[in-house]
């Protein structure tokens, strides 16, 4: 048996390589996603002030620092039985809409975008974003643009564009000018537009890429938020959709632990995620979201979701996540024109209080559920954490493409085509491994002692927390 190993893996966030591992019959045996960082954020949150959270949490990326902004102070007021006034909500919702676009425009268009534009058979030199900006500038402006809309819609409301501040217990600290508002209001109308124009370019090269759509379907269940069929980013039920489209299980945040178990995978810092109930592999993400649902709160995306689900349902291919994401940001956008063209009514906050107790929020983070659970003690301090993030979630699923991608075109002869399909991949479920790589001391050590190629020895300890 032998190994390929692609190590950095490039235009994904975070650091992590893949193996390949060949038969000597020259058949791919398992491709695997390997995550080198170590971050130890749920270590690093003991001690500390949990009314911080929010602000604390949403440093743990720079690509989501929002989806965690708003888990940390979601799990601090589900703990506190908080309802936030109206005026609040809205911001969230604001914001929050602008993150998405924002994020998915990235993935979309700039990290997915040179492998769906150029071909993965295509040199590695030609596929990014910079040779895009020389055979089609005027594509890559409007991608640009796009993307900036949606951060500085985070900007105005979050308090900066990166690692927002304004979201606390009990409200939102501020809140935009009338002026800013209008903009915002503007910004969407422009944006509903951009993503209009940008899908029907992206749709085009989708279309041509129908092996690629089989050879990436997953044989596995769907999970994500669904407020009543309806697409929801948080304070909402999370379903479990088997492969036939039958719902089998529904759960809340606060009992999340029954339902979820987490895995450590081999070699990796990332720890994959699993249901409870027969252990079974799930993916999540705007993919999962349209699956579980049946309609947006806005009427445009909700037209398109009913035409993506009456062209497949449900849709369990990794490629399927591109066109996902496009409905979702055309939903993004109806809603940033359509909460920033109401003025503001009434208090932007209410008084909280920290007390002892469990807190855990669970979000719709653009990549899929992100769950934040803190306990604390009566001095308002964190005394434990948990963290668990969408691309865990993922893993699995990840490795299933990898080598289903590996065994297409491993018998074509053509290296860069194998290496090129494999980050694809792993690119279309827009992994965050910083995010990922939040506990210590699970992580399997092996070291191995050799002489001319050949292993005489094998060492190793696993360290359990």
């Amino acid at each position: 048996m032998k190994s390929m190993v692609i190590n950095p893996v490039t235009r994904i966030e975070g650091h992590a390589t893949i193996t390949l591992d060949i038969d000597d019959g020259g058949k791919v045996s398992r491709g695997h996603l390997k995550v080198l960082e170590i971050r130890g954020f749920e270590k690093l949150l003991e001690g500390m002030e949990l009314m911080k959270m929010p602000l604390i949490t949403g440093r743990i990326c720079g690509v989501c620092p929002a989806a965690h902004h708003l888990a940390a102070v979601t799990a601090i007021e589900n703990g506190l039985k908080v309802k936030v006034p109206e005026a609040a909500a809205r911001l969230r919702e604001l914001m929050y809409a602008g993150h998405i676009l924002h994020s998915h425009a990235l993935s979309t268009f700039v990290l997915c975008g040179p492998d769906i534009m150029e071909g993965l058979d295509a040199p590695s030199k030609d596929r990014n974003v910079f040779n895009l900006l020389r055979l089609q500038p005027e594509l890559v402006r409007k991608v640009l643009r796009l993307r900036s809309i949606g951060q500085k819609i985070v900007e105005i409301v979050g308090g900066r564009g990166v690692h927002p501040v304004t979201f606390v217990p009990g409200g939102i600290a501020s809140a935009p000018s009338p002026e800013e508002m209008a903009s915002m209001a503007a910004w969407g109308a422009e944006a509903s537009e951009l993503v209009d124009e940008l899908s029907g370019v992206l749709f085009g090269r989708l279309s041509t890429m129908a092996d690629i759509r089989e050879a990436t379907e997953m044989p596995f269940k769907s999970v994500a938020l669904s407020n009543e069929g309806k697409v929801a980013f948080s304070h909402s039920p999370c379903v479990v959709m088997d492969g036939t489209g039958k719902v089998e299980a529904s759960f809340d945040a606060e009992v999340y632990a029954d339902n979820l178990v987490e895995h450590t995978m081999e070699g990796s810092y990332m720890k994959s995620v699993r249901l409870s109930k027969g252990d079974e592999v799930f993916f999540v993400g705007p993919l999962a979201r349209l699956n579980v649902n049946t309609g947006f709160t806005t009427p445009k995306a909700s037209q398109l979701l009913a035409g993506y689900r009456d062209r497949g349902f449900p849709r369990t291919s990794a490629l399927d996540s591109i066109e996902a994401r496009l409905v979702e940001m055309v939903h993004c956008a109806e809603s940033i024109q359509a909460v920033a063209s109401q003025p503001l009514k009434g208090d932007l906050s209410v008084p909280v209080k920290p007390a002892a107790g469990r807190f855990i929020g669970m979000v719709e983070a653009p990549r899929g559920i992100l769950i934040h659970d803190f306990q604390g003690d009566d001095q308002g301090r964190v005394t434990g954490a948990n963290l668990i993030v969408a691309t865990q979630a993922n893993y699995e699923a990840i490795d299933h493409c990898i080598t289903a991608m590996a065994t297409m075109n491993i018998d074509q002869g053509d290296d860069n085509l194998l290496l090129n399909g494999m980050e694809f991949a792993l690119r279309c479920f827009d992994p965050c491994l910083a995010c990922a790589t939040h506990a210590a001391g699970s992580m399997p050590m092996q070291v191995k002692i050799r002489r001319d190629g050949e292993v005489l020895r094998t060492l190793g300890r696993r360290i359990e927390k």
